[in-house]
């Protein structure tokens, strides 16, 4: 093990694993310089007041010249730096994480530091293990992912610099999903897109939800922003090479669901996938099928090496991790950054609390009836009292449709799905199952056109 190095390069710096990476900094090594690189600096927050900023755009044709004005003098360079928005522009995408990476690589070389610890990810794995799979499993990716791709491309590119640049100590660390509780912002924007309402995501931490439709087979790893943070320090110390998984334990359908205390119901993957394909086309959903793919598709992935090699190991579970994340979804948490949604409430839609009653309720509703059309218990008092509380609380929505005479969709089509629903839920079955759900997506729809004007 090297001592601390006395200036350390960390592009990224802003986001969501920078955060822990800076946590990390702080803690173990706060003699180092630490230089942040990131498009929009943060003036908030406690963890960035001891980074020099520069605010470089790594997409940009000039992010080369930058970058190594910033880098002269360091010892490491950690390469964070990864855009996911806007999902659906590419080449945007692949100008910011692949050729930006390129621009990294070149400044690097003409700085003069000998040292690069690169975020790759749990994407770059081919599907198909039915274990969890070493650091030697092939890393093709999925063709379907715009991010994995990209990824790929990037493990290439990094096997051609360490083909030509020997002297340079590259190491990779590939995580699991990071998260955190500040992490909520990115998560919600990346997966589940501003149209969720609050009041769902508060039901998941209420454990509210009886039944949690999952893609069948699905088994997911989750790993802190922090314990990412340390295995970087690791990595950094050890002047450590080629590649390590960084991930916490194994949660299953049914740790998953126990997350929010409810049982899992096994869905048809295929089904799912083209749900969310219609959903994402809509705009009604941030993820994409991609992102889907590289969620449920992934191989779990094996940390002995980074145990063995570096001393690592998590010291949060994944349920430890994601039951943070929940909290912070179910209080719209944000980082104190850009990248963390610093600010991001002022422009997001306003809900008054008849409109945040109507949301929970429906969705309460059509989790029932699922729960109802599983055979799990029998409709009560509970289902009549939500019904009619989400009827209340719709009614005033309704009158002003009726007031403005509106004939789209979610005014023509909502008094009949609500009809169905509610004569669905006297019989039971899966009418109401599909009726509720097709309130949902009404409603949905309704809150991205308030947004829209």
């Amino acid at each position: 093990m090297t001592a601390g190095p006395a200036r350390v390069v960390v592009t990224g710096a802003s986001g969501n694993v920078g955060s822990g990476v800076l946590r990390a900094l702080a803690s173990q090594l706060p003699d180092t310089e630490v230089v942040g690189i990131c498009r929009r600096p943060p003036s908030e927050g406690r963890i960035y007041e001891r980074v020099c900023w520069h605010a470089i755009d790594l997409s940009s044709s000039s992010a080369a010249t930058h970058l190594e004005s910033a880098m002269r003098g360091a010892d490491v360079v950690v390469h964070l730096a990864l855009a996911v928005q806007p999902v659906r522009d590419e080449e945007y995408l692949y100008r910011a994480n692949v050729l930006g990476t390129q621009a990294v690589l070149d400044a690097m070389v003409s700085a003069g530091v000998r040292q690069l610890i690169y975020a790759s990810s749990l994407g770059i794995y081919t599907p198909g293990a039915a274990t969890p799979v070493s650091e030697s499993w092939p890393d093709t990716g999925q063709e379907t992912s715009t991010y994995s791709r990209h990824k790929v491309v990037v493990e290439r590119v990094l096997d051609q610099f360490v083909l030509e640049h020997p002297d340079i100590a590259v190491a990779r660390f590939r995580p699991t999903v990071v998260v955190q509780r500040d992490a909520a912002w990115l998560i919600r924007s990346l997966y589940l897109g501003p149209f969720i309402p609050q009041a769902a995501l508060k039901l998941l931490r209420s454990r509210l939800l009886p039944v949690l439709p999952l893609p069948a087979g699905l088994r997911l790893q989750f790993v802190h922003a922090d314990d990412v943070g340390d295995a970087v320090i690791r990595l950094m110390q050890r002047r450590a090479r080629r590649s390590f998984n960084v991930a916490a334990d194994v949660l299953d359908g049914r740790g998953l669901a126990g997350l929010v205390g409810a049982r899992p119901v096994d869905v048809n993957p295929r089904l799912m996938r083209r749900a969310v394909a219609a959903l994402s086309r809509a705009r009604l959903i941030a993820m994409t099928p991609g992102w889907f793919d590289v969620a449920t598709n992934t191989p779990l992935m094996d940390t002995s090496k980074a145990r063995s090699e570096l001393g690592w190991a998590p010291t949060r579970s994944s349920t430890q991790s994601a039951l943070e994340l929940i909290g912070g979804l179910a209080d719209g948490a944000v980082g104190t950054s850009a990248a963390m949604g610093w600010k991001a409430a002022l422009h997001g839609p306003s809900r008054n609390k008849t409109e945040l009653v109507h949301d929970g309720t429906l969705l309460l509703w059509g989790a029932m009836a699922l729960t109802r059309a599983a055979g799990i218990g029998n409709s009560g008092a509970l289902d009549a009292v939500v019904i009619a509380a989400n009827l209340a609380s719709g009614t005033p929505m309704a009158l002003a449709r009726l007031r403005a005479r509106r004939r789209d969709p979610v005014a023509l089509l909502a008094p009949v799905a609500v009809a169905v629903a509610v004569a669905g839920s006297l019989r039971g079955g899966w009418t109401p199952v599909m009726a509720t759900a097709v309130l949902n997506v009404l409603n949905m729809i309704e809150h991205h056109q308030t947004q829209s004007e």
